[in-house]
């Protein structure tokens, strides 16, 4: 069914070291839309400049992404490890000119940094400028760390959903840009992030038009769907999984055909969900 949406930029700001950070904002993205687009009424488009930004002549290069891309920004990430950028001619990198200017808008900045170990050789002059441009944005709150990219991906989700409920800037747009007589009532809404548990799922499940088999037996546990089948005899995974699964069923994407817990199907919500998921990842390949 369609439906309607406010869609906000939401532009990847990285030196060139964070690739795979970049393309994991971009999943996570998709993601977020496949479960909450039409809850929150609200479509976040992933920008950057090696996708949106074409070569021209006559400008300052810089110039030519903060025309193109960041003036139309809603909600910007940046993505830090051992680089800061390379030099504008007016700031000490793109990626510190492009977070300066959009924060000196008033609008939407998350600053991601990654502090997992790096060897001697990759504390350069660039990792050292980094570290001071970090102490320097400290004080205002807009950075966090990660460790891992699961890590990172999980934030992102959970860090958009409260980003869309609770910042003031994006609760203005949403509001004005509502086309529904009846305002989206996003502040009191309670969201459960997608995790890659319940994202692998759902694909397993609506690629193969297959249930989903929570199995128990003397020993252990194990989950089966289309090309997924796992045996959960650790702790720690089956708590995972079956979190998955209970989180799919609060946000009414799955239901239980009634065998204690043990097999399940995707709802119309779930498949709904299911459909945008897979275009949405196709069309990021």
């Amino acid at each position: 069914m369609a439906y309607q949406a406010t869609i906000l930029n939401v532009m990847i700001a990285s030196p060139s070291d964070v690739a795979e950070e970049r393309q994991l904002v971009r999943d996570a993205i998709y993601e977020w839309n496949a479960i909450h687009s039409k809850q929150f009424g609200v479509m976040l488009n992933p920008v950057g400049w090696e996708t949106h930004v074409a070569p021209e002549m006559g400008n300052r290069p810089q110039e030519i992404i903060n025309k193109r891309i960041l003036e139309n920004t809603d909600i910007l990430l940046g993505i830090f490890w051992t680089r800061l950028g390379t030099e504008t001619g007016e700031y000490v990198s793109g990626t510190v000119e492009e977070i300066s200017r959009h924060i000196a808008s008033q609008k939407l900045a998350s600053i991601y940094v990654c502090d997992k170990p790096i060897p001697p050789s990759q504390i350069t002059e660039q990792y050292q400028k980094l570290q001071v441009q970090i102490r320097e944005w400290m004080p205002s709150g807009v950075i966090d760390f990660y460790n891992d990219l699961s890590n990172f991906k999980q934030k992102i989700k959970d860090h958009l959903s409260l980003h869309i409920q609770q910042n003031e800037y994006i609760q203005t747009i949403v509001n004005e840009l509502n086309f529904n007589d009846t305002p989206i009532e996003t502040s009191t809404k309670q969201t459960i992030e997608p995790s890659d548990e319940m994202v692998q799922i759902l694909l397993n499940a609506g690629n193969a038009e297959s249930q989903i088999h929570f199995r128990r037996y003397l020993g252990g546990q194990s989950l089966f769907v289309g090309n997924l089948d796992i045996n959960l005899n650790k702790a720690r995974e089956l708590a995972k999984w079956e979190e998955a699964l209970n989180e799919l069923l609060n946000l009414g994407l799955i239901k239980d055909r009634g065998y204690k817990g043990e097999l399940f199907d995707l709802t119309k919500e779930g498949w709904d969900a299911f459909d945008q998921l897979k275009t949405q990842l196709k069309e990021n390949q």
